[in-house]
């Protein structure tokens, strides 16, 4: 990431759609748990959906929870490339 925190994300596919995802990193969010919500969300969607629409789905999953050190642009960008892996 621009200000040196790290986003990570495991993402598996079958037949076009994302079958499990995990995410990590040194970010911050508060609630903590509120990154399986975003997980859940993902899980299920077409692997070839476009970028802005996976930072709508990961705002919306975030709801009112802070994310600090990264953005929901930044969670689509890099679900988009672990996604095409």
């Amino acid at each position: 990431m621009p200000n040196g925190k790290l986003v990570c994300f495991s993402v598996k596919a079958h037949d076009g759609r994302v079958t499990r995802v995990e995410i990590t990193g040194d970010f911050f969010l508060h609630p903590e748990d509120t990154i399986f919500k975003v997980e859940e969300y993902l899980t299920g969607i077409p692997a070839d959906i476009r970028e802005n629409e996976v930072a709508s789905m990961v705002r919306e999953a975030l709801g009112d929870a802070q994310l600090i050190g990264a953005t929901p642009e930044d969670f689509a960008r890099i679900f988009k490339r672990a996604v095409s892996r």
